[in-house]
């Protein structure tokens, strides 16, 4: 029996599927949050990236825990200082 036409067959590890099914649920998050605007989106990226932190660390890299850490430290220094220049006015 031949493949249905237009179709490919192809082999798919269990890597990719996971890492496709990773995406798959990372998208459907997105969505349902939209409604909550950039608050919903931001707690989907902050899941997502806790995530991934956690998958690097089990698999011998918790480098990306200080990469994180790092880049929310920057976030939230940038943040205060438009706080502040906001009340200096």
């Amino acid at each position: 029996m031949e493949p249905a036409e237009g179709r490919v067959s192809e082999i798919v590890t269990p890597e990719q599927r996971r890492y496709a099914n990773r995406v798959r649920h990372l998208q459907a998050r997105q969505q349902a949050n939209l409604a909550r605007g950039p608050k919903g989106l931001a707690a989907v990226w902050w899941d997502h990236a806790r995530a991934i932190a956690t998958r690097a660390e089990r698999e011998g890299d918790p480098a990306l825990w200080d990469h994180l850490a790092r880049t929310l430290e920057n976030w939230c220094q940038q943040a205060e200082q438009r706080e502040q220049q906001r009340y200096a006015q």
